[in-house]
């Protein structure tokens, strides 16, 4: 059995295929949970904070995430802490692109747009362990 050139064969595009064999949708909510996991792969980046009346209580939960699928492209809105005293813009940063290779790699997507805000700054524990007051 002999295969055509590389060549001859057309790719055909993950979203709709020529010869109708259908299409792939990747729904919002898809996106969303990348997204949320994505954030936590990210060091110095973590969810949001649970509160009760204002105060942080227990560990913090994953980021919150909005996200649009339109065809091949994405938009997403991220809320999301950031453990103190990292700069906020460097994780920022390194979110957003990191955002953006999880969603090529895994969704095949491009991202229009990617909105951080930044809701939280999560403090270390200061304990005085031995020490009494």
């Amino acid at each position: 059995m002999t295969m055509p050139p590389e060549d001859a064969i057309a790719p055909a595009s993950p979203k709709h295929a020529a010869d109708g064999r259908g299409e792939l949708t990747i729904a919002d909510r898809v996106i969303e949970k990348i997204a949320a996991h994505a954030v936590a792969e990210v060091d110095r980046a973590t969810g949001i904070p649970r509160r009760v009346l204002g105060m942080a209580v227990g560990g913090s939960d994953q980021a919150k995430v909005r996200a649009r699928v339109y065809g091949d492209v994405a938009t997403v809105e991220v809320s999301m802490a950031v453990d103190w005293p990292a700069p906020v813009l460097e994780v920022a940063k390194q979110v957003r692109s990191h955002l953006r290779e999880r969603f090529m790699t895994l969704a095949g997507l491009a991202t229009a747009e990617i909105d951080i805000e930044i809701t939280a700054l999560n403090r270390p524990e200061t304990r005085m362990k031995g020490r009494v007051l």
